[in-house]
């Protein structure tokens, strides 16, 4: 290939078309240098450089990263001047990728290091609930860079299924194992493993984890010069993965990554505590954003709110209380449907739930009159078991009636009647389903 007709678009490319000018024309590295970069539309290697870093920063992915916090207010007398008691901290970093080709909006929650964010928009992730003062902030957003830094360079993201179930169990019982995090490839569905122990609590086990590694069939590598997640410079970052090549090609990858400092002064912004931050994405897509939830105040529609924080929305229960009696009926039959293994997941899950709502419920209602028994009524007391659909059919009609009896109507009495309702539906498709199958069988053997 005739080399004249090289136009490289990158430093990278530019430096290897050098070391090919070199070696045609014998001529030094530093004019080799200026002569690809001419090849490639530049007055010189500087102003090449200079032009390239233009078009990469320009072509980088700005995310924000927010975290809310709160301190206690000091005491009249223990203010210093100018001292701020809540606020909000903003963290930007640029990123060679956009944020949802990263990390996807549903496992960002699952990542080392992002726990407690979510996704807000497609260039910012929030903290859902508030910290414990100014500097804890910061440490989760620095760590929260750190998890994003290592996703970007290797191309893996956190494990939100149940697929690596097996592998995740048997590390457990890895000699020295601590703060462990699961990983997967998008493309090929390959495992790792990020293993942070404590640098003491290893220095004397590495064969006794190598022994143990290798009658499980894993392998695993310590990236060189790469901080880690977790307590950054404090723990020993550990690669386990059953894919040895994949594990060199992940640390090679962790080699190149800049150590995350705290910088001081610190350089972002710091606003008011529970304010609704637009990123920059949001403004410029004119998409307005919903206010950051929290708690609720006062009756509604019969209904009455509890729990909840900023960041996290109250739950609702009907305001008007059941009788205890009416919850002591009611336990046992909702323990035995929740136990049953007849529903499918969606259907179980549901009545799991609504079987907690229920004791959180009774609990609040009756809080001034209960004894210790009263812990029993929905979880470890008495249980009615239904032995067949019929059976779950009759105890499922005895749970809305005791329901309809004790609550007044409003939207939690409702969503807990559907459930209900949902499962009766469910057992009579079932039971229709079964039948025509047996009509079917009964059909093919008279006409044989």
């Amino acid at each position: 290939m005739n080399i004249a007709s090289i136009r490289p678009s990158s430093v990278d490319g530019i430096k290897q078309l050098a070391k090919k000018i070199c070696r045609e024309h014998n001529i030094p590295h530093t004019r080799a240098l200026d002569e690809a970069s001419r090849q490639a539309g530049f007055a010189n290697f500087v102003h090449a450089k200079r032009n390239l870093a233009r078009k990469v920063e320009s072509e980088r992915f700005p995310v924000f990263l927010s975290v809310h916090w709160y301190a206690p207010r000091p005491r009249r007398g223990e203010r210093r001047p100018g001292e701020i008691w809540a606020g909000r901290e903003i963290f930007s970093v640029n990123l060679s990728r956009p944020l949802p080709d990263i990390v996807a909006k549903h496992r960002v929650g699952r990542g080392r290091g992002l726990h407690g964010f979510r996704m807000e928009y497609e260039d910012h992730l929030e903290y859902r609930t508030n910290v414990d003062g100014q500097n804890v902030a910061r440490e989760r957003l620095l760590s929260a860079v750190r998890s994003l830094r290592f996703m970007e360079a290797t191309g893996l993201q956190p494990v939100s299924t149940k697929r690596y179930d097996a592998i995740e169990q048997a590390l457990t019982k890895l000699p020295g194992r601590d703060h462990m995090s699961d990983w997967f490839v998008p493309a090929t569905e390959s495992y790792v493993c990020l293993d942070e122990p404590y640098a003491r609590a290893i220095e004397n086990r590495t064969a006794e984890r190598e022994r143990w590694l290798e009658r499980n069939g894993l392998k695993m590598i310590m990236p060189p010069g790469w901080e880690g997640i977790y307590y950054a410079g404090e723990c020993t970052p550990c690669l386990i993965s059953p894919d040895g090549a994949l594990l060199h090609r992940v640390a090679g990858a962790l080699a190149k990554i800049k150590a995350i400092i705290k910088p001081e002064p610190w350089p972002h912004e710091t606003g008011i505590c529970n304010d609704d931050f637009v990123s920059p994405k949001r403004q410029a897509d004119a998409k307005p954003r919903r206010r950051r939830p929290g708690p609720s105040w006062g009756e509604r529609n019969g209904a009455t709110p509890y729990g909840g924080q900023p960041g996290i929305p109250s739950s609702w229960r009907p305001a008007k209380a059941m009788p205890f009696d009416l919850h002591q009926q009611l336990g046992p039959l909702v323990q035995g449907l929740a136990s049953s293994t007849i529903f499918s997941r969606r259907v179980h899950r549901n009545l799991s739930s609504a079987r907690s709502d229920l004791e959180d419920w009774s609990l609040m209602e009756h809080k001034d009159q209960l004894g210790d028994d009263a812990y029993d009524i929905y979880y470890g007391g008495r249980m009615i078991v239904g032995n067949s659909e019929a059976e779950l059919v009759e105890m499922l009609s005895m749970a809305q009636a005791i329901v309809e009896r004790g609550y007044a109507d409003c939207k939690p009495r409702r969503q807990l009647l559907a459930v209900f309702e949902a499962a009766v539906s469910e057992l009579a498709n079932s039971r229709s389903k079964s039948i025509g199958v047996g009509s079917s069988v009964q059909s093919a053997q008279a006409a044989t």
